[in-house]
C-alpha cells in the first residue's frame, strides 16, 4: 500500500462512510413514519452519494414539525400552553411530544 492509496482512504472514502452512517443514525432518530423511514434507509442504501445528499438537503427540522402542527414554541405564551395542552388531550400530540415541547418553552 503506498502513499496515495492511504491518501484517497482519508481524504474520499472515509468522509463518504462517516457521512453514510450519520445519514442512517440521524435517520432512525427522526420522526418519520415507518414508511418514509424504509424509503429513505433504501435510498441510503442503494445510493450511498447521491442519497446521503439528498437525504441531508430534504430532511425537515424540529421548527418544521412545529411549523406543520402550529405551535410556536415561545416562553411564557400561555395561549400555546392551552394549545398544546388541547393537542395532547384529543391525541394530536404524544404525551413525550408534549413533555419535550413545554420542556424547551421554559428553559
Amino acid at each position: 500500500m503506498d502513499f496515495s492509496d492511504v491518501f484517497w482512504i482519508l481524504v474520499i472514502w472515509v468522509p463518504l462512510i462517516l457521512l453514510w452512517g450519520f445519514a442512517l443514525v440521524d435517520l432512525f432518530a427522526s420522526r418519520h413514519s415507518g414508511l418514509a423511514k424504509a424509503l429513505w434507509a433504501i435510498a441510503i442504501l442503494f445510493l450511498p452519494v447521491i442519497g446521503v445528499i439528498l437525504y441531508f438537503a430534504l430532511r425537515p427540522t424540529d421548527d418544521d414539525y412545529n411549523r406543520a402542527s402550529g405551535i410556536q414554541t415561545t416562553a411564557g405564551n400561555p395561549d400555546d400552553l392551552a394549545r398544546l395542552s388541547d393537542m395532547n388531550q384529543r391525541g394530536l400530540l404524544e404525551d413525550s411530544e408534549y413533555a419535550r415541547i413545554v420542556s424547551s418553552m421554559y428553559k
